[in-house]
């Protein structure tokens, strides 16, 4: 009896490092996207708006237009790259592991 209750510990054991490690990926991921959505947006803003300013002849709310513009497609693609990333993770449920003997 003994040795099956180790068995079922270490078996315990495993499971609950194997979630672990799931859970630091996920939360990997998800931080990533996050401060991806938050600072691409803004970097690309005020980078595209020095671009404008320096190369193009525009006036200031023309270049306030053309990096909000900007902005916000850096920010969809950011969101498309989140969404896509959700959506082609397996499905933990449909991967089932075994037990070995």
């Amino acid at each position: 009896m003994s040795k099956q209750k180790k068995n079922n510990k270490s078996l315990l054991n495993e499971e609950s490092k194997t979630r672990n490690k799931t859970d630091f990926s996920v939360f990997l991921t998800v931080f990533f996207y996050c401060i991806l959505i938050i600072l691409l947006p803004v970097l690309s803003f005020f980078g595209s708006k020095y671009v404008f300013e320096t190369f193009f002849d525009f006036s200031n709310v023309l270049n306030n237009i053309y990096a909000a513009v900007v902005a916000v497609i850096n920010l969809h693609i950011a969101l498309g790259l989140y969404l896509y990333k959700a959506y082609s993770q397996p499905d933990p449920k449909q991967s089932v592991i075994f037990k070995q003997d």
